[in-house]
């Protein structure tokens, strides 16, 4: 009998010890796929060992003492700034952009150990993020995503007036367009289509040379094209770094449907590439 049990305990010792040696070999042959992707991913973003942050900006309205009502249309003293809630469903596809199901399954300690001793780029990042500061100047340190047009959000408008994007939104008349900035393409404007549904979108991304950081346009003309701008980044990042590598560029979209498809975000149409 005892020798029966040694038998059972050593078959169940000898499992256990096949199936963690197992687990931590597939770990070991998934880490050079997850790096290569991270690389990619970071390099696309300007995220190093050395700047490692990224700091995404909301849109924020700012509602004066006696400028906001309830829900029975009655004038209330509430006065704060105010993140529209539209944007908030931005937040979640920027986070997932850095979530990695092989590396964030992983036990704390091994998935610090990776980080620390084989390579930084398996660490942890988690984007932050913020309500545009109504002093413009107020920006974080690092990389900068930026969420909703110049008119909501300052530091959009802060990076538009210090440097030169290829695209902008204007108004003419009563009408708000993208108009391209600079190039070949200088003064030509992309609008609505009469009679559509439409929102336009841009995606842009510039550079900051003085503070080593990228830069990165999420803006529609309306809340469609924003949230599609950001899920477009989020989904085509892999592309875009491929076509643009870690060079600047501008794409306008549009997105149709917008009063009757919820999801018409998701359906971007590329009217034009700018690098």
């Amino acid at each position: 009998m005892f020798g029966l049990g040694q038998d059972v305990l050593s078959n169940v010792i000898a499992t256990i010890f096949i199936a963690i040696a197992g687990w931590l070999l597939s770990i070991i042959l998934r880490l050079p796929f997850v790096y290569g992707k991270r690389r990619r991913l970071f390099s696309f973003f300007n995220i190093s060992q050395e700047q490692s942050n990224l700091t995404a900006y909301l849109s924020t309205v700012f509602v004066l003492n006696g400028g906001s009502v309830d829900f029975r249309g009655i004038a209330r003293t509430f006065s704060a700034p105010a993140i529209p809630s539209a944007e908030l469903s931005a937040i979640e596809p920027i986070s997932r952009l850095f979530t990695d199901a092989n590396l964030d399954s992983l036990p704390r300690a091994i998935r610090s150990w990776l980080g620390d001793k084989v390579h930084w780029s398996f660490q942890n990042i988690k984007p932050v993020f913020m309500a545009s500061p109504q002093d413009r100047n107020q920006i974080a340190q690092g990389n900068i995503i930026t969420v909703g047009s110049q008119f909501y959000n300052s530091i959009a408008d802060h990076f538009l007036e210090t440097y030169d994007p290829i695209l902008r939104m204007v108004q003419i008349g009563q009408r708000m367009v993208i108009r391209v900035n600079k190039g070949q393409r200088s003064g030509d404007v992309f609008e609505q289509r009469q009679g559509q549904a439409d929102d336009l979108a841009i995606v842009e991304k510039l550079y900051d040379e003085p503070n080593n950081r990228a830069v990165f346009f999420a803006a529609g003309l309306g809340v469609v094209g924003t949230i599609g701008a950001v899920n477009y980044i989020v989904n085509n990042w892999s592309k875009l770094e491929k076509d643009f590598k870690a060079t600047p560029f501008a794409i306008c979209l549009r997105f149709q449907n917008v009063l009757n498809d919820p999801h018409a975000y998701k359906k971007p149409i590329e009217l034009s590439w700018f690098r």
